[in-house]
Parts: C-alpha cells; sequence; structure tokens
C-alpha cells in the first residue's frame, strides 16, 4: 500500500499479504485518489469486480463483520508503519520491511531490488545499500542481484520490534 505526493515520491504505509485484501474502498465507493497498491511479489489472488461483492456483502451482512475485523487489523498495522517512519532508522525500517515481506510471502528468500525498497521505505537507494550492508555484516540477511535472503529470522524480527513497544505505550 503506496501513498504518492504531488511530486511523484512513494512512501509504503502497508503491506497487505494473503491474508487481507485491497480494493475495499471501490466497493464502498470511497478511498484518496493517491493511495496505490503495487505488487511486490507474486502469487495467488482471488479477484471479484467491486459490483458483485458489494450485492455479496447486502445478501449476507455476517461477511461485514470478518471484513470490520481485518480493516481494524489493518488500521493498526498502518499506525505501526507510520510510528517506524516517524522514530527508527532506516537500518530498522528495512528489517521490518523483510520481515513483513517474508512473513507475507511466507518465504524467506526474497526478490527484491535495493531500487523497489527505496521506494517502499520513501528513500534513497544508497541508504538501502548502507542498512543492507550493515543487515549483511551483523550476519542477519545476504543478498545479490535483487535477491534477499534472510540468514537469522529471529533476529532480525528481533531488531524490526524496536517500533512495536514505542507504539504499546
Amino acid at each position: 500500500m503506496l501513498i504518492e505526493s504531488s511530486s511523484r515520491n512513494t512512501l509504503a504505509v502497508g503491506l497487505v499479504g494473503s491474508e487481507g485484501a485491497i480494493g475495499l474502498g471501490s466497493v464502498l465507493d470511497i478511498g484518496p485518489e493517491n493511495l496505490q497498491f503495487r505488487v511486490q511479489t507474486a502469487g495467488h489472488a482471488w479477484v471479484a469486480e467491486s459490483a458483485d461483492l458489494a450485492l455479496l456483502l447486502h445478501q449476507r451482512p455476517g461477511m461485514l463483520w470478518a471484513i470490520s475485523q481485518y480493516l481494524w487489523w489493518l488500521a493498526a498495522h498502518v499506525a505501526t508503519m507510520a510510528a517506524s517512519i516517524q522514530f527508527d532508522g532506516i537500518t530498522t525500517r528495512l528489517a521490518r520491511w523483510l520481515v513483513l515481506s517474508a512473513d507475507r510471502a511466507q518465504t524467506q528468500h526474497l526478490q527484491l531490488t535495493h531500487e523497489h525498497l527505496a521506494h517502499m521505505l520513501g528513500v534513497r537507494r544508497v541508504s538501502i545499500t548502507l542498512a543492507a550492508g550493515e543487515l549483511k555484516e551483523r550476519g542477519l540477511i545476504d543478498y545479490q542481484r535483487g535477491v534477499i535472503d534472510i540468514l537469522d529470522m529471529t533476529a532480525l524480527r528481533q531488531m524490526s520490534d524496536r517500533t512495536q513497544n514505542i507504539t504499546q505505550v
């Protein structure tokens, strides 16, 4: 989930995987025009026309409960991402993005370029190169030509959890 500024810069404010849904704004006929969605990792997905999903929600109002729960979880996720942007350095933010990406893609072998990560985190590519180099030095990841392998998920997760302690206070 990306927000695009008027100067065409982007910043990821959330990450949706197989547990979630995108496009609910079109079903409700609302949503900011600068909110975009970009596929980061290929996978399988269900697709429904907005009108068909809206009709189904009217016919089965119990589905609204599940969607409401998901939207509440997504709001908390976006808030945590915002806190990370505000309080964390790039290395910690990169660690969090890699953990989230691995969790959503269900793999520790990620095909992500430094350029893509820079767009997601709203920083310059060189900042990602420096942060990834630090994570590599610590033995948490290895990377080569657009492929990142997470070597120590536990340590990477601990590093990325720093802001969650701040936001829970």
